[in-house]
């Protein structure tokens, strides 16, 4: 059996991200983010030192300074199960696996299969928006999840009784992972396209949420207010909250103006409403 090669990459947000991307056209299969970076995944057959380490070097990163390992494909799904634990936001919510037994029944059960596509609920950022989210009136509503992933918020807006939710990602596995996902959990609701902000046609949401980097942030809130009706609701996370300052001025520029902001361990999810003249 083919075993992998697990690289552990020390770097800003922005830089992974891009890196991300990159190494999954590459053939990597999985990523996990760290506290300082992520881990990378790809089989052993597939990887190529010399464009590993030309990627490292293209973003400063000195091929020389990543930790390796090999793990053994027959323990793989063994090892990442046993590591994965389910997620309980606020005693509402418990986001789990397929694999996952639960005895407590919560209000709100999110079946999630883990794949190589960002959204497991485990981090920081995911578990702030779903907070927010509690805090909105979804029921009836028209939604946007902007940077999708595995779907995890766009199924929840659906849980919440969004009557649409529409949700896009530029991640081609995402095209697999969220259908599944719908499935898993019973919606049919969600209508998910691949493709950027670009590709989105004129309509109105009452309610967009945007979990995805400071810098895209602050390049689609031109965008995302000509989404919005006069009076919806923008959530948005995936930064820290060293960088709200420069969100909520940007945002302002196009009528999207700071409600309230949340926090944990310094990443930071925020609210914002379009006000219009």
């Amino acid at each position: 059996m083919e075993s992998y090669f697990e690289f552990i990459i020390t770097c800003n947000e922005d830089v992974r991200d891009q890196l991300i991307a990159e190494l999954a056209d590459e053939a990597y299969e999985g990523f996990v983010e760290t506290e300082h970076g992520f881990s990378a995944f790809v089989p052993g057959s597939a990887f190529k030192r010399e464009v590993f380490e030309q990627l490292l070097q293209k973003y400063e990163i000195n091929p020389e300074t990543v930790p390796q390992r090999k793990i053994e494909q027959q323990n793989w799904n063994a090892q990442w199960e046993a590591g994965y634990e389910p997620i309980i936001i606020n005693s509402d919510v418990i986001i789990k696996a397929p694999f996952h037994q639960s005895s407590k029944k919560y209000p709100y059960e999110l079946i999630i299969q883990p794949k190589n596509t960002f959204g497991t609920g485990h981090h920081e950022t995911t578990q702030l928006m779903i907070r927010l989210m509690f805090q909105q009136q979804f029921e009836n509503k028209q939604v946007f999840d902007y940077g999708c992933g595995t779907g995890v918020l766009a199924i929840m807006a659906a849980k919440l009784k969004a009557k649409y939710v529409y949700a896009i990602d530029i991640d081609e596995w995402c095209t697999d992972n969220v259908p599944e996902n719908m499935r898993l959990n019973g919606i049919e609701n969600i209508v998910f396209e691949k493709g950027d902000l670009s590709m989105v046609k004129p309509q109105n949401f009452d309610v967009i949420l945007a979990n995805i980097n400071k810098n895209i942030l602050l390049n689609s809130f031109e965008t995302l207010s000509r989404l919005l009706v006069n009076g919806g609701i923008l959530l948005i996370s995936g930064f820290y909250e060293s960088d709200l300052r420069d969100l909520k001025g940007a945002a302002a520029i196009h009528q999207l103006y700071l409600q309230q902001h949340i926090t944990l361990n310094d990443w930071c999810s925020a609210e914002f409403r379009l006000q219009q003249a």
